[in-house]
């Protein structure tokens, strides 16, 4: 079953463009179509129908939603794959970062530090917690926001550093590296 699987692996990717996109999808898993087509550099029609290839021989995960599709590598949980889709959307991927810095945050800490609509952040925050990445915690009534799973999330941030071309992953990966 192994040898089955690496043998397929190995002459679905004899073609470069084909491994081209999946390399490119191992380095920037979560990317969504547009991103992996300007990564790559390919027509619309002909990405799309490597990336169909992939997915029909079990090489790789399509998730769609929303109307977008995000390309992962197989091999990911449910939460990786949860969190690195997140982690792709600039202004979720601050509030996580701000809140691995900080134990918990407010609502209007977090309009302060985004420096956006309270309503947006209202948005930002319930997808997060819809997506089981944040938590509501009570403290002298006052809501605070914190990351329900910290150790994950630094696992899959210090795993794809480099897929983020973001100065505020840098920062936090440098600073939890010292430690």
């Amino acid at each position: 079953m192994i040898k089955d699987y690496f043998k397929k692996e190995e002459e679905a990717l004899l073609l470069d463009l084909r491994k081209k996109i999946y390399r490119a999808i191992h380095r920037f898993p979560g990317l969504h179509f547009r991103g992996l087509q300007r990564k790559i550099k390919l027509g619309t029609g002909n990405l799309d129908y490597h990336l169909n290839y992939l997915e029909k021989i079990s090489l790789i995960k399509i998730e769609k939603s929303k109307g977008n599709k995000r390309f992962y590598p197989q091999g990911l949980n449910d939460y990786e794959r949860n969190i690195l889709g997140i982690l792709r959307q600039k202004n979720f991927r601050k509030i996580i970062v701000k809140l691995l810095k900080e134990k918990d945050i407010t609502h209007k800490g977090i309009i302060d530090y985004l420096h956006i609509s309270p309503s947006s952040v209202t948005w930002y925050l319930g997808q997060l917690i819809d997506r089981n990445i944040l938590v509501l915690a009570e403290k002298e009534r006052k809501k605070y926001y914190q990351l329900k799973n910290k150790e994950e999330i630094i696992k899959v941030l210090v795993t794809y550093r480099e897929s983020f071309v973001d100065k505020v992953v840098d920062s936090f990966v440098e600073a939890f590296e010292k430690q």
